[in-house]
């Protein structure tokens, strides 16, 4: 696909870097060129993109299917990353006043709101976010919030907006924290063995630097030795702010 074939009909406005919407035909997708990346002191300049390629390949890797299809492609405003859209609403991660979480939810935080009101925050106990909630671990995201856990039409819930993953340096902030301690369940950690032999011969090896590339080792290898679900670092803040 050439960039003369995708047309921008649209932009994300919140978003922190250039997020624009773009269409080729009747195919629609997410585009971040990287010119339009915001400098970041803790991470590489110019590699935010490619972070959204790798978190796309090591979910393919893993077979998880967490990532709609990301390509590096050249858009209207050069390369930069290019995602397949996916019609979606946030669904399994909201906040609610106190006594109004489902009962079958998972509490992580309370707090008062800019309103002055308590509010908590709390995600669905399916098996699906807990699954995304190991990703994440994997790929050290340091972003996860709310608004990045999207349920599709039918019914898929997937995990978007990847930029800031794959740091050398523990970085994990998010907002699926309802299992830490847990059991990570045999099937997942043998998705995760299964995968410790592909990653040194895939993609990531261009995508990533060796730094990179070594600690998403170690955090590989932290997962199958623990057999648990990380806890929030008491050094940075562990819930992404805002959480939408």
């Amino acid at each position: 696909m050439s960039a003369d074939e995708l047309q921008v009909v649209g932009q994300l406005v919140n978003a922190s870097n250039a997020t624009l919407v773009v269409e080729a035909g009747d195919q629609r997708f997410v585009y971040k060129p990287m010119s339009g990346e915001r400098p970041l002191w803790d991470f590489p300049i110019n590699t935010l993109h490619l972070r959204e390629r790798a978190a796309f390949v090591l979910s393919e890797l893993l077979q998880w299917n967490i990532v709609p299809a990301t390509v590096i492609a050249s858009g209207p405003y050069g390369v930069g990353s290019l995602q397949n859209w996916v019609d979606a609403e946030v669904t399994s991660v909201d906040v609610f006043t106190p006594g109004e979480v489902p009962a079958d939810w998972l509490t992580i935080i309370s707090g008062i709101d800019e309103d002055g009101d308590e509010v908590t925050l709390a995600h669905a106990n399916l098996p699906r976010l807990q699954q995304i909630a190991v990703f994440d671990a994997l790929i050290n995201n340091a972003d996860r919030k709310a608004g990045h856990i999207l349920t599709a039409n039918d019914g898929t819930i997937y995990g978007i907006d990847h930029g800031v993953t794959f740091n050398a340096e523990d970085k994990l902030r998010t907002v699926l924290w309802g299992w830490i301690g847990a059991a990570i369940s045999t099937e997942l950690l043998q998705d995760l063995a299964n995968v410790e032999t592909k990653i040194d011969g895939s993609e990531l090896t261009v995508l990533l630097d060796a730094d990179e590339m070594l600690a998403l080792k170690d955090r590989l290898a932290q997962l199958l030795e623990s057999k648990t679900m990380p806890s929030p670092s008491p050094h940075w803040p562990a819930v992404p702010w805002p959480v939408f």
